[in-house]
């Protein structure tokens, strides 16, 4: 017997405080995944959080944010991808017909 039992969606959800919560906590979860993505394509390249930051324009701290999925705005990954050497592309399907938006023609606050 492993000890583990058998999981159960509503008792999670319970256990969370919520749908809300839960899918607060799927979605930080999927940040987290996305960004260490990004992250091994900067260990690949070469890169440090130093030069990510450097390339940025921001701290260290805030790199590490980004790594961490705690700041996920299209702005900063968009500027994060840059710094990596790529170009982040949004794109946005209507009834069959696409739309992208390159990152190079972001617009921020």
């Amino acid at each position: 017997m492993s000890g583990y039992g058998k999981w159960d969606r509503d008792d999670y959800i319970d256990r969370v405080g919520g749908p809300q919560e839960a899918e607060r906590r799927r979605k930080a979860l999927l940040a987290r995944v996305d960004a260490q993505r990004l992250v091994g394509i900067g260990k690949e390249r070469g890169l440090t959080q130093s030069d990510v930051a450097e390339r940025m324009g921001v701290t260290k701290g805030r790199v590490s944010q980004i790594e961490q999925g705690e700041v996920f705005t299209v702005d900063a990954i968009a500027r994060y991808v840059r710094a990596l050497g790529g170009e982040l592309r949004l794109t946005a399907d209507f009834d069959g017909c696409s739309y992208t938006v390159s990152s190079d023609r972001l617009e921020t606050c």
